[in-house]
Protein backbone atom coordinates (compact mmCIF):
# COMPACT_ATOMS: atom_id res chain seq x y z
CA UNK A 1 0.00 0.00 0.00
CA UNK A 2 1.48 3.31 -1.02
CA UNK A 3 2.04 6.25 1.30
CA UNK A 4 -0.46 8.32 -0.71
CA UNK A 5 -3.28 5.82 -0.12
CA UNK A 6 -2.46 5.61 3.59
CA UNK A 7 -2.57 9.38 3.86
CA UNK A 8 -5.93 9.52 2.10
CA UNK A 9 -7.37 6.95 4.50
CA UNK A 10 -6.60 9.08 7.51
CA UNK A 11 -7.37 12.42 5.84
CA UNK A 12 -9.93 14.62 7.65
CA UNK A 13 -13.47 14.75 6.21
CA UNK A 14 -12.89 17.92 4.23
CA UNK A 15 -16.07 17.55 2.19
CA UNK A 16 -18.29 17.82 5.28
CA UNK A 17 -16.49 20.91 6.50
CA UNK A 18 -16.84 22.49 3.09
CA UNK A 19 -20.56 21.69 3.02
CA UNK A 20 -21.02 23.46 6.35
CA UNK A 21 -19.13 26.50 5.11
CA UNK A 22 -21.20 26.56 1.95
CA UNK A 23 -24.40 26.33 4.01
CA UNK A 24 -23.41 29.32 6.09
CA UNK A 25 -22.32 31.23 3.01
CA UNK A 26 -25.75 30.79 1.44
CA UNK A 27 -27.35 32.79 4.25
CA UNK A 28 -28.34 36.25 2.98
CA UNK A 29 -28.57 38.84 5.76
CA UNK A 30 -31.91 40.64 5.85
CA UNK A 31 -31.79 44.35 5.12
CA UNK A 32 -32.24 46.81 7.95
CA UNK A 33 -35.29 48.26 6.17
CA UNK A 34 -37.01 44.88 5.98
CA UNK A 35 -36.35 44.28 9.68
CA UNK A 36 -37.73 47.72 10.57
CA UNK A 37 -40.86 47.16 8.50
CA UNK A 38 -41.34 43.74 10.09
CA UNK A 39 -41.16 45.27 13.58
CA UNK A 40 -43.58 47.97 12.44
CA UNK A 41 -46.10 45.38 11.24
CA UNK A 42 -45.69 43.37 14.45
CA UNK A 43 -46.35 46.55 16.46
CA UNK A 44 -49.12 48.14 14.40
CA UNK A 45 -51.49 45.17 14.31
CA UNK A 46 -51.76 44.62 18.11
CA UNK A 47 -51.65 48.39 18.71
CA UNK A 48 -54.62 48.93 16.39
CA UNK A 49 -56.56 46.14 18.08
CA UNK A 50 -55.59 47.54 21.49
CA UNK A 51 -56.87 51.00 20.56
CA UNK A 52 -60.18 49.53 19.44
CA UNK A 53 -60.46 47.65 22.74
CA UNK A 54 -59.62 50.83 24.67
CA UNK A 55 -62.28 52.81 22.84
CA UNK A 56 -64.82 50.04 23.32
CA UNK A 57 -64.15 50.02 27.07
CA UNK A 58 -63.93 53.81 27.44
CA UNK A 59 -67.35 54.55 25.91
CA UNK A 60 -69.36 52.50 28.44
CA UNK A 61 -67.20 53.90 31.26
CA UNK A 62 -67.98 57.43 30.11
CA UNK A 63 -71.69 56.61 29.87
CA UNK A 64 -71.71 55.29 33.45
CA UNK A 65 -69.88 58.38 34.67
CA UNK A 66 -72.36 60.67 32.90
CA UNK A 67 -75.34 58.82 34.35
CA UNK A 68 -73.94 59.03 37.87
CA UNK A 69 -73.50 62.80 37.57
CA UNK A 70 -76.78 63.48 35.75
CA UNK A 71 -79.71 62.38 37.96
CA UNK A 72 -82.82 61.30 36.14
CA UNK A 73 -81.04 59.64 33.21
CA UNK A 74 -81.88 55.96 33.17
CA UNK A 75 -79.30 53.38 32.06
CA UNK A 76 -79.69 52.35 28.42
CA UNK A 77 -81.54 49.07 27.87
CA UNK A 78 -79.85 45.86 26.81
CA UNK A 79 -79.12 45.63 23.11
CA UNK A 80 -78.34 49.31 22.68
CA UNK A 81 -74.98 50.71 21.57
CA UNK A 82 -73.86 50.96 25.22
CA UNK A 83 -73.86 47.19 25.66
CA UNK A 84 -72.85 46.39 22.10
CA UNK A 85 -69.67 48.37 22.68
CA UNK A 86 -68.68 45.97 25.46
CA UNK A 87 -69.34 43.10 23.08
CA UNK A 88 -66.94 44.67 20.59
CA UNK A 89 -64.36 44.88 23.39
CA UNK A 90 -64.64 41.11 23.84
CA UNK A 91 -64.35 40.60 20.10
CA UNK A 92 -61.23 42.78 20.01
CA UNK A 93 -59.70 40.85 22.92
CA UNK A 94 -60.28 37.55 21.19
CA UNK A 95 -58.82 38.96 17.96
CA UNK A 96 -55.70 40.08 19.85
CA UNK A 97 -55.34 36.65 21.44
CA UNK A 98 -55.77 34.98 18.05
CA UNK A 99 -53.07 37.25 16.57
CA UNK A 100 -50.54 36.28 19.24
CA UNK A 101 -51.39 32.58 18.94
CA UNK A 102 -50.98 32.76 15.17
CA UNK A 103 -47.64 34.56 15.54
CA UNK A 104 -46.47 31.92 18.05
CA UNK A 105 -47.35 29.18 15.56
CA UNK A 106 -45.36 30.98 12.86
CA UNK A 107 -42.36 31.30 15.18
CA UNK A 108 -42.58 27.61 16.11
CA UNK A 109 -42.87 26.36 12.54
CA UNK A 110 -40.90 28.93 10.56
CA UNK A 111 -38.86 31.07 12.97
CA UNK A 112 -40.90 34.09 11.86
CA UNK A 113 -43.25 36.52 13.52
CA UNK A 114 -46.27 37.81 11.60
CA UNK A 115 -44.30 40.80 10.33
CA UNK A 116 -41.23 38.78 9.38
CA UNK A 117 -43.38 36.38 7.39
CA UNK A 118 -44.90 39.29 5.48
CA UNK A 119 -41.45 40.73 4.73
CA UNK A 120 -39.93 37.38 3.76
CA UNK A 121 -37.24 37.25 6.45
CA UNK A 122 -36.48 34.67 9.13
CA UNK A 123 -34.60 34.30 12.42
CA UNK A 124 -32.00 31.51 12.35
CA UNK A 125 -29.07 30.40 14.49
CA UNK A 126 -25.63 31.65 13.53
CA UNK A 127 -24.91 28.32 11.85
CA UNK A 128 -28.09 28.67 9.78
CA UNK A 129 -30.12 26.10 11.72
CA UNK A 130 -33.68 26.48 12.98
CA UNK A 131 -34.44 28.58 16.06
CA UNK A 132 -36.69 26.71 18.48
CA UNK A 133 -39.63 28.44 20.14
CA UNK A 134 -38.08 28.30 23.67
CA UNK A 135 -34.89 29.98 22.39
CA UNK A 136 -36.93 32.58 20.52
CA UNK A 137 -39.01 33.39 23.61
CA UNK A 138 -36.66 32.89 26.58
CA UNK A 139 -33.42 34.16 25.04
CA UNK A 140 -34.33 36.44 22.15
CA UNK A 141 -37.40 38.21 23.54
CA UNK A 142 -37.64 37.82 27.31
CA UNK A 143 -34.24 39.17 28.55
CA UNK A 144 -34.46 42.48 26.65
CA UNK A 145 -38.13 42.82 27.59
CA UNK A 146 -37.39 42.35 31.30
CA UNK A 147 -34.47 44.79 31.15
CA UNK A 148 -36.82 47.22 29.44
CA UNK A 149 -39.04 47.20 32.52
CA UNK A 150 -36.26 48.51 34.79
CA UNK A 151 -36.56 52.28 35.33
CA UNK A 152 -33.82 54.37 33.68
CA UNK A 153 -32.06 51.22 32.44
CA UNK A 154 -34.88 50.69 29.97
CA UNK A 155 -33.81 53.70 27.91
CA UNK A 156 -30.20 52.51 27.58
CA UNK A 157 -31.20 48.94 26.77
CA UNK A 158 -33.72 50.03 24.17
CA UNK A 159 -31.26 52.43 22.55
CA UNK A 160 -28.41 49.91 22.55
CA UNK A 161 -30.62 47.17 21.14
CA UNK A 162 -31.69 49.42 18.27
CA UNK A 163 -28.28 50.93 17.50
CA UNK A 164 -26.41 47.63 17.36
CA UNK A 165 -28.22 46.81 14.12
CA UNK A 166 -25.95 49.33 12.38
CA UNK A 167 -22.95 47.06 12.94
CA UNK A 168 -21.53 45.21 9.96
CA UNK A 169 -23.29 42.03 11.14
CA UNK A 170 -26.66 43.85 11.50
CA UNK A 171 -27.27 41.94 14.73
CA UNK A 172 -29.11 43.54 17.63
CA UNK A 173 -28.54 42.97 21.34
CA UNK A 174 -31.23 40.28 21.47
CA UNK A 175 -29.44 38.50 18.61
CA UNK A 176 -26.20 38.46 20.60
CA UNK A 177 -27.98 36.98 23.63
CA UNK A 178 -29.79 34.28 21.66
CA UNK A 179 -26.99 33.51 19.16
CA UNK A 180 -29.29 34.39 16.27
CA UNK A 181 -29.32 36.37 13.06
CA UNK A 182 -32.04 37.54 10.68
CA UNK A 183 -31.73 36.39 7.07
CA UNK A 184 -33.98 36.22 4.04
CA UNK A 185 -36.50 33.39 4.06
CA UNK A 186 -35.43 32.35 0.56
CA UNK A 187 -31.86 31.72 1.73
CA UNK A 188 -32.93 29.71 4.79
CA UNK A 189 -35.66 27.44 3.46
CA UNK A 190 -34.43 24.50 5.58
CA UNK A 191 -34.41 26.45 8.87
CA UNK A 192 -38.03 25.50 9.59
CA UNK A 193 -39.83 22.82 11.53
CA UNK A 194 -40.43 20.83 8.35
CA UNK A 195 -36.77 21.19 7.39
CA UNK A 196 -35.50 20.05 10.79
CA UNK A 197 -34.04 16.52 10.46
CA UNK A 198 -35.97 15.47 13.59
CA UNK A 199 -39.30 16.26 11.93
CA UNK A 200 -38.48 15.90 8.24
CA UNK A 201 -40.26 12.54 7.94
CA UNK A 202 -43.54 13.70 9.45
CA UNK A 203 -44.90 15.41 6.32
CA UNK A 204 -45.69 18.72 8.05
CA UNK A 205 -47.95 21.04 6.11
CA UNK A 206 -47.11 24.69 5.53
CA UNK A 207 -49.18 27.66 6.68
CA UNK A 208 -50.10 30.41 4.24
CA UNK A 209 -52.04 33.63 4.65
Amino acid sequence: MSDGIAENRFAPPRAQVQDQQDGEARMVTATRLSRFLAVLVDSVVPAAIGILIGVAVAIPAYERYRQQHAPGIAPPPLGTAHHLTLAWAWVGGLALLAYFVYSAVLVYRYGQTFGKRMLGIRVVRMDGSRVTLPRFFFLRWLPVTLLGLVPVLQYFVGLLDALLIFRASSRCLHDDIADTQVVTAASSADATLAGDPKFASQGLRTITF
